[in-house]
């Protein structure tokens, strides 16, 4: 009732208007319901809202994406989605009723591929992530040597190391440097380690450092990883992907750990920024900071709704009967000791074997859930590293095939293990969530999935299995995706022109290859889902940056960088409707949260952002300068920007039980 569909082919939209006929019904509905509710309200019949949204632009990723004027919701849920005077039946002497003045309402943005985001600080030279040539990277890693708080042990000791974040390696000039330890030369005898930023997977080292590790030419390479050398056979300092980088990285003294509140007050920090930021909900894959969430829980500090991959030890031989069966057991016991059901919405978990009689229930206040495992099954596909599984090899610098061993990068597992492990988890009520990069590791593991939904066609498909980023995908997989309803969960923000794509990817791949990288546009025309996966806080966390990269498929660089001008390639781009439900309703799809979040629909959670711009009214190049001034979880207003405080009110986390 005084819904209004949203225009989907419009690249940036209006609120458009429906037929005549239908307009009459509704004045007519309204007009009577309105008559109706006034009578309930005045004899007390009808239950008044704690608060009520009114003349806004409520876009609520409803069926239809419809567009309602004002939305009332009572302890946590949602009671009505519509017209201003329709809204008004709503308004006690109690309701709390926020003025909009025609800003846009969307459902919380959900997040569905972030990273461990409260470790204890480790003292870092953070180079800025930008570009940088050879004389200006040696001087800021030599003023950082000369900063005393930039040590991991007692000066002179022998695991000293500098560790440096921010270097961006595919962003050294002039393009095409290759980095490697003649970059630290003479600057220190301390042992460096220099982690990749955007890319992450493995780091730069020096000679120092290799020596502590006992690195050299004779070293092998260990299973996943690569150990560059140069043409003399010895290491060059670049270590391809986490285990090569590990054997240098593992040698880093820890920082001091933390006490549990210590953590616990990091979290609420870090939950502070995702209010801010919009964040309603979102996946870590990885339960070793559950417990701290669990905590924050019970202090009421978690305002969005967490979600843990359960961890489970490495270097179980799931490649046997009995290691898998290992693994399954001891991540069962790790949801058993940290899932409280009672937390949850019973929605969230109802698909598992088992939780059907339940009954439905909603929650408010944000859990804790467990609703998977994720499995690592290649690397990345960013030349010098390129440890992401292919069907085909990566081109040399000249566009010839490679012919070396790693020339088609690695399976982390390979088919005879993953199939009975996914079928496996399948059955224990785990959602398999599989970082596959490669069209290789892609199609493994679409065949995992495949395996899986022949065993129990039902179960596998209420699983929601998902694969992290699917960055290159073969043309004969795409529909793979819809027809296994498999959720690809991608980093919007990398689907542009960069250092890490049109330098260190294109050249690698080809031209044909090229077309079916960052294959969102493929996989949604395709019938698929896509959901974010920003892989926060690895890369920096700005979800409408990553909104308006998907729809333009461009950045703007500036004059400095005309190469990086223009589309990524030809893979088609998001609408920004498509766009708007892969950070909402998407996520809340692979989290099991749809019936209960991701849209703003009556019996739903309160989870909205009010926008401090209408982003289906502006130009797509302005998607990114947007920001959330109120973001509400569970009806509690979380985030309030401080200019509107005085207006809306402040910040509040009482969930009174709900």
């Amino acid at each position: 009732m005084g819904m209004k569909p949203f225009d989907r082919t419009a690249g940036s939209g209006l609120r458009v208007t429906v037929a005549l006929s239908v307009v009459v019904m509704l004045i007519a509905a309204i007009s009577a319901g309105a008559a109706t509710a006034s009578f309930k309200h005045r004899h007390g019949h009808q239950p008044a809202a704690d608060t009520v949204l009114r003349d806004g632009f409520v876009y609520t990723v409803d069926d239809r994406d419809s567009v309602a004027d004002a939305i009332a919701v009572k302890k946590g849920k949602i009671l009505y989605v519509g017209s201003n005077r329709g809204a008004r039946r709503y308004i006690g002497r109690g309701t709390d009723v926020v003025d909009l003045d025609d800003r846009m309402v969307m459902p919380g943005i959900i997040d569905g591929h972030i990273h461990d985001i409260i470790d204890p600080a480790q003292p870092t030279c953070d180079l800025g992530g930008g570009p940088l040539t050879i004389p200006e990277f040696r001087a800021l890693v030599a003023a950082c040597l000369d900063d005393p708080a930039l040590h991991t042990a007692a000066p002179g000791a022998p695991d000293d190391f500098l560790v440096i974040d921010g270097f961006y390696a595919q962003f050294l000039r002039p393009a095409g440097t290759m980095p490697t330890k003649a970059l630290f030369e003479g600057l220190t005898d301390r042992p460096i380690f220099a982690n990749f930023a955007v890319t992450t997977h493995g780091g730069l080292v020096n000679q120092a450092a290799l020596d502590l590790a006992g690195i050299d030419a004779s070293t092998p390479d260990p299973p996943g990883g690569h150990i560059l050398k140069g043409p003399d056979g010895e290491p060059n300092g670049f270590l391809a992907d986490f285990p090569a980088s590990g054997l240098v990285s593992s040698l880093i003294p820890p920082p001091p750990p933390l006490t549990l509140q210590e953590q616990v007050d990091l979290a609420a920090s870090r939950m502070k920024t995702f209010s801010e930021k919009g964040v309603t909900g979102f996946y870590i894959p990885g339960s070793r900071l559950a417990p701290v969430f669990q905590e924050l829980r019970e202090q009421h500090g978690l305002t969005a709704r967490a979600h843990f991959g359960a961890s489970v030890a490495r270097g179980l031989p799931i490649d046997t009967p009995e290691g898998r069966e290992a693994y399954l057991a001891q991540a069962e016991q790790v949801r058993d000791e940290i899932e409280k059901r009672d937390q949850l919405p019973w929605q969230v978990y109802s698909w598992r074997p088992g939780a059907e009689k339940e009954g439905p229930r909603l929650v408010a206040e944000p859990g804790v859930a467990i609703p998977g495992v994720k499995l690592l099954d290649d690397g990345i596909i960013q030349h010098p590293t390129q440890t992401a599984a292919m069907l085909e090899p990566y081109l040399d610098e000249s566009g010839v095939p490679r012919t070396d061993p790693n020339a088609r990068g690695f399976l982390a597992i390979e088919s005879d293990a993953l199939n009975p492990l996914v079928k496996g988890l399948t059955e224990r009520g785990f959602q398999s969530h599989i970082h596959a990069i490669g069209d290789r590791g892609v199609r493994t593991t679409l065949d995992a999935f495949e395996s899986a939904k022949r065993w129990n066609p039902k179960l596998e498909r209420r699983s929601r299995p998902t694969i992290a980023h699917a960055e290159l995908v073969d043309p004969a997989d795409i529909p793979r995706f819809a027809r296994l309803n498999v959720t690809a969960s991608m980093g919007l923000q990398w689907a542009k022109p960069a250092p890490d794509s049109t330098e260190a990817v294109m050249p690698y791949v080809g031209p044909e290859r090229w077309n079916y990288y960052e294959p969102s546009g493929w996989i949604t025309n395709a019938g698929g889902r896509v959901s974010q996966g920003s892989d926060c806080c690895l890369d920096p966390f700005k979800p409408f940056v990553g909104l308006e990269v998907t729809v333009l498929r461009e950045a703007d660089w500036g004059p400095e960088f005309p190469q990086f001008e223009g589309k990524l390639n030809d893979a088609p781009a998001l609408s920004l409707a498509d766009a708007i439900r892969v950070e909402t309703i998407n996520g809340a799809y692979q989290l099991h949260q749809d019936n209960v979040t991701g849209s703003l629909e009556r019996g739903k959670l309160a989870d909205l952002l009010v926008l401090d711009q209408n982003i289906t009214e502006i130009p797509l190049d302005d998607i990114s300068e947007t920001n959330p001034l109120m973001t509400m979880v569970g009806g509690q207003r979380v985030w309030v920007d401080p200019s509107m405080r005085g207006e809306w009110g402040g910040e509040e986390n009482d969930w009174g039980g709900n």
